[in-house]
């Protein structure tokens, strides 16, 4: 009868590492399946919304019809290069081809700039922005365009496709060694669908190479949280 073989800690050490390695990277595989299908399906339903607005333009004789179906083609094409953009960009960012620069950022007046144009409405429309920062709020490391970039994104998303009556909410705390930046609204991506993988994954990956982390996570009401942290100083 065969006996078992005698590991060493040190190969014990070296199998465990290989395991975690590779649980990673079933991870990682998993999430690139997911953009990737996420992809597929919002470039078909472009593509089809496209062919009928393209269909219809040829169809209607009436003015107003006509440019109604011509604002909605071109926000189908402003959307897919906007998707096409996100997708290079975080071809880039897996390929370490993105340059990073950390440094000291004074957060609250980060958050205060990126959010100054949701703070002051324009044409009549409400405020929608809710502020919720601590009193005291230390200095970030960070990048300071990635980091903009995020945020910015997120608070676009979360203005443009939750309902009009349905605030945004940006705040930020002091956590242990962490500080933590939440963006709360009803929905980031168009109602019936809340698949935005993409834009989850390039965030993450702005954000990752930064050294820090972000999730998403259900809020009160049904509404959903981005929670992103960072070190400080």
């Amino acid at each position: 009868m065969s006996q078992p073989l005698a590991t060493t800690p040190s190969v014990r050490s070296e199998l465990h590492h290989l395991q975690s390695q590779n649980e990673e990277l079933r991870r990682y595989l998993a999430a690139q399946r997911a953009v990737v299908t996420s992809l597929e399906r919002r470039i078909g339903k472009s593509l089809d919304s496209m062919g009928v607005h393209s269909d219809r333009l040829q169809a209607v004789s009436e003015l107003p019809e006509w440019r109604e179906h011509l604002a909605k083609l071109q926000h189908e094409v402003d959307s897919l290069t906007d998707l096409l953009a996100d997708t290079m960009l975080l071809q880039k960012l897996e390929a370490g081809k993105v340059e990073v620069r950390l440094e000291t950022i004074e957060l609250r007046t980060l958050l205060l700039s990126v959010s100054r144009h949701l703070q002051a409405p324009t044409h009549g429309s409400i405020c929608r922005l809710i502020l919720e920062l601590a009193d005291f709020l230390p200095s970030v490391i960070a990048d300071r365009e990635l980091l903009e970039a995020v945020i910015t994104d997120l608070l676009a998303r979360g203005t443009r496709y939750s309902e009009l009556t349905s605030p945004v909410i940006l705040g930020a705390e002091l956590m242990g060694d962490r500080i933590l930046i939440k963006v709360t609204a009803q929905r980031f991506a168009p109602p019936g669908n809340r698949d935005f993988a993409t834009e989850i994954v390039l965030c993450c990956r702005r954000i990752e190479v930064q050294g820090g982390e972000i999730s998403c996570q259900p809020g009160p009401g049904g509404k959903q949280t981005v929670v992103i942290c960072l070190r400080h100083p």
